[in-house]
């Protein structure tokens, strides 16, 4: 059970440091160009709009603030 824990949040820290990076890399773009991608993504169908904002330019993914390691 130990073992499927430590799995899990290995799962979960990886996922939030991929997005983590990905609104560093956001954030580093001039502001045109994150205007454009951002509404290239909102439309994309991947994601809702409000997911991609959330993820690069507003608090992060909910999922991530919500859940907590498994202890």
């Amino acid at each position: 059970m130990d073992e499927k824990k430590e799995i899990c949040n290995d799962m979960m820290a990886t996922s939030k440091a991929v997005l983590d990076a990905m609104r560093e890399d956001f954030q580093q773009l001039p502001p045109e160009a994150r205007a454009k991608l951002l509404d290239m993504l909102c439309q994309s169908g991947v994601e809702t709009a409000d997911w991609w904002w959330d993820v690069l330019v507003g608090d992060g993914d909910p999922l991530y603030r919500e859940l907590e390691p498994l202890s």
